[in-house]
């Protein structure tokens, strides 16, 4: 990513769009599990406020290297997460 500006900005992107497709998810099916999907929703916005406070405090500010490592570190678990996700959200 080319700052955290938009790293952020992408984060929260995609966080709106799971919630969404959660909620449209719920509305095509007819099928309420008001619980789960609750729970569901809490875990997107946990994971995606972890992600966002992860990405303002990088290691190592002075090493422009471990700095790049970093951020390549937390992109590479922030897709892993999403992944989770999608998969959880097309098991409902």
């Amino acid at each position: 990513m080319a700052s955290r500006r938009k790293l952020k900005q992408t984060m929260k992107f995609v966080l709106s769009e799971l919630i969404t497709d959660v909620y449209f998810r719920v509305l095509v099916s007819g099928k309420i599990e008001e619980e789960k999907v609750n729970q569901l929703v809490s875990e997107i916005v946990i994971s995606n406020k972890d992600f966002v406070l992860r990405a303002n405090r990088p290691d190592g500010k002075a090493n422009p290297k471990l700095v790049k490592a970093y951020y390549r570190k937390l992109y590479a678990d922030w897709l892993l997460s999403m992944n989770d996700f999608v998969k959880k959200i097309e098991s409902l």
